[in-house]
């Protein structure tokens, strides 16, 4: 069965803030293709469906990188898909349990488009019968919290609780990122490539 990644951008963003990642993930040798998506104008469940029906056919075999909102799509993607073409997800700083700061952002509705108010805090879903892994950041100012009102360590938009979600302990980890431009950092990259090559952020080939 051939491969192929699929590369999801965040809220307000375009496939153009993943360029960096898709690249290095191409020069890994593994097959890519980035979707679009007016993320500010819709719901996640009609962007699910949009980015659904662009997918490569059967029998492909997809995974997944996303950053943001475009991890949460993923993952709900994924759970469409029957379980033989279910590939590996990596999520860089997505909301799992949503975000303080969707809920304080709600004045920007307008702009930023009824998904966000579907990223203010909740409990999480089910997703034990994927293969996914999150990347969150610590790089947010501690006084900052006063702004966005989230509790304990995050990038600014996302807390680590929440971009871990329900991941077992090898399969998240965090970097001292900001959520704006982790997707570009090295080491966001270097652990994103190897997760969907071997599916462990730092594989022991010794």
């Amino acid at each position: 069965m051939s491969e192929k990644v699929i590369i999801l951008h965040g809220l307000g963003r375009s496939m153009h803030s993943m360029r960096r990642i898709a690249r290095a993930v191409e020069e890994a040798g593994l097959d890519i293709l980035m979707i679009d998506y007016p993320s500010t104008r819709t719901t996640i469940e009609s962007l699910v469906y949009m980015i659904y029906e662009k997918l490569p056919p059967a029998p492909v075999r997809l995974h997944f990188v996303g950053h943001s909102l475009g991890g949460i799509l993923a993952k709900k993607i994924a759970k469409r898909l029957p379980p033989e073409r279910r590939g590996r997800i990596v999520q860089i700083g997505s909301p799992n349990f949503g975000s303080e700061i969707a809920a304080r952002a709600e004045i920007f509705g307008a702009l930023l488009g009824p998904a966000l108010s579907q990223l203010t805090p909740h409990g999480g879903e089910d997703d034990s019968m994927l293969d996914m892994a999150a990347i969150a950041g610590t790089a947010a100012i501690p006084a900052y919290k006063l702004i966005t009102g989230i509790e304990g360590e995050n990038d600014g938009k996302v807390s680590v609780r929440s971009a871990w979600g329900n991941t077992p302990d090898n399969r998240h980890i965090a970097f001292p990122v900001s959520h704006s431009t982790m997707m570009n950092d090295p080491r966001v990259i270097e652990v994103t490539i190897n997760y969907l090559k071997y599916g462990q952020f730092y594989p022991n080939f010794g």
